[in-house]
């Protein structure tokens, strides 16, 4: 019996009134099945104490632990002690719930910071030791001691915890829970730097650490489990859904850390496919190919999610993994000649309703959509005169996805915008790209492919995107060129013969031109 199967069969209850599991059932069972989430839960409660809530936490003791760790005050003992009390420290956060871990990290970032008297003291013998001294060694201890003063004193109990064993996970975890806060409430600083200065150690300790490994069916059901869990991108839904992306025709890689060998800190799903893919359910719900023959006539690998701990947003990984997976893909199978990714565009939607202002709902753009297009849409609402108002009745209205009328008026509309979207909106006044995904993979050296419409029919690619997605084309022999004019000036590479894709370049182009006569 597989792993993953197994995992339903021990200490397994069936509920009262349910007729036994036929052979196979369990495949098309939730990745948590409700009796074995309740069977565990019920073990736990005989194990662990209830969850500390912040108004049972005892500030004044947790003070003296984090002063006895980050000062070396008190009893500190030497350093077999000190691991003891850092332990106790993660210990007593991982017995606090979710508003006590809060209070625990709001004390850490504010009252452990840099002690503001003494960078400023630093500060001002650092700039006497340049203006008094041409010595380069004095200016040297003056730089060090600036720097030691300026780091936050909380950064002693992160090197701490990262020593003890399975350190580095529950780091990641507790970040997890410090960017979890952050989303509501942008305005705390002091955790923000925190857990910008957390992010750039898990990215410092990472280098050299990590092994990357093939997952398959017959991996740990705990490192399967965990796929379920981090997926972002394409929900998992059950057993059955993990079997299909692990089967034939398909790959899944990812980095581990050496302390952590059975749970994946980043993975990749790849589809082998004979052309490049234009929507996800294709790979996702169609059967996958079951003999070896079918992969060895494959002329693709379509990477289709990349998926992170929460902990490690902002850990540029993906990177790393896509290269080191080609490496590892045209070594396996040299017939792979196209490395292409299926991504979303997971702003477009939200773009799209802050520029149809009123303004573009009554006069819209004349070049960014050709005219019989333009009409077809009016013509699927009448009672509107422009093709942005058009565009925003149907979106807005309930069932829009069910008229193939309006699906067949808005495909060169939505494309059109999605070109322009991914191609001339930028970041601030920046030239990276706004689209999240798209700049990370322009960022790596990428080439924008292709503008796939209906390429995501999920209620969260509509939702995202109206359905749209996109491919981006890794093409071996330009990454290193496309990254450094992208980086540079933020120019974008193109692969393949989208139409959009080329009128919305041809639009940035005339635009960097009139804007270099001005």
């Amino acid at each position: 019996m597989s792993a993953p199967a197994a995992l339903f069969h021990a200490g397994m209850r069936l509920p009262t009134g349910l007729p036994p599991a036929r052979d196979g059932d369990e495949l098309s069972q939730p990745l948590e099945p409700a009796d074995v989430r309740a069977f565990w839960e019920e073990q736990s409660e005989n194990r662990q104490p209830q969850s500390i809530g912040k108004d049972s936490l005892d500030i004044s003791e947790l003070r003296d632990l984090l002063s006895t760790i980050i000062h070396k005050s008190g009893a500190y003992k030497g350093a077999v002690k000190m691991g003891l009390y850092t332990q106790r420290c993660c210990d007593l956060y991982e017995s606090l719930d979710s508003s006590g871990r809060i209070v625990f990290l709001k004390l850490l970032s504010v009252e452990y910071c840099a002690p503001k008297g003494e960078a400023r003291a630093l500060t001002s013998a650092y700039l006497e030791s340049l203006a008094q001294s041409s010595d380069p060694a004095q200016s040297a201890l003056r730089a060090r001691a600036l720097r030691d003063g300026l780091t936050p004193q909380y950064a002693e109990l992160i090197d701490q915890i990262n020593r003890l064993p399975g350190g580095f996970s529950f780091l990641v975890r507790m970040r997890a829970d410090m960017l979890e806060y952050i989303r509501g409430h942008r305005e705390d600083g002091a955790m923000r730097a925190m857990s910008d200065m957390l992010m750039k150690k898990l990215e410092t300790w990472i280098i050299g650490t990590l092994d990357l490994k093939r997952i398959t069916w017959n991996s740990p059901a705990f490192t399967i489990e965990k796929l379920g869990q981090y997926e972002s991108v394409h929900a998992v839904k059950s057993w059955l859904d993990v079997r299909r992306r692990l089967g034939n025709g398909r790959r899944c890689f990812g980095f581990f850390h050496r302390s952590v060998p059975m749970e994946p800190l980043v993975f990749v799903w790849v589809a082998l496919t004979d052309s490049v893919s234009d929507n996800v359910q294709s790979i996702l719900q169609e059967r996958e190919p079951t003999t070896a023959e079918a992969e060895a006539t494959a002329r693709c690998a379509i990477f289709y999610s990349i998926n992170s701990q929460p902990g490690l947003s902002g850990v540029d990984l993906g990177n790393f993994l896509i290269k080191r997976v080609v490496g590892v893909l045209r070594a396996e199978l040299p017939n792979i000649d196209t490395f292409c990714t299926l991504s979303p565009l997971p702003r477009f939607r939200a773009w799209l309703d802050q520029w149809l202002t009123p303004e573009y709902l009554a006069t819209p753009p004349r070049t960014m959509v050709n005219e019989d297009a333009q009409k077809a849409l009016i013509a699927r609402a009448p009672h509107t005169h422009t093709w942005t108002a058009a565009l925003k009745h149907i979106i807005d209205s309930r069932g829009w996805t069910g008229d193939q009328a309006n699906i067949d008026a808005m495909e060169p509309v939505v494309r059109a915008l999605g070109a322009h979207y991914l191609v001339n909106v930028k970041r601030g006044k920046s030239h990276a790209a706004y689209d999240p995904v798209a700049n990370f993979h322009l960022r790596n050296g990428a080439c924008l492919h292709q503008i796939n419409w209906r390429g995501n029919t999920s209620y969260s690619g509509l939702r995202q995107s109206l359905g749209l997605m996109c491919n981006y084309n890794y093409v071996l022999d330009r990454i290193e060129d496309n990254n450094e004019r992208y980086v540079h000036d933020g120019s974008i590479a193109i692969s393949g013969n989208d139409p959009f894709i080329a009128e919305a370049k041809r639009v940035a182009g005339n635009n960097m031109a009139r804007a270099a006569k001005l």
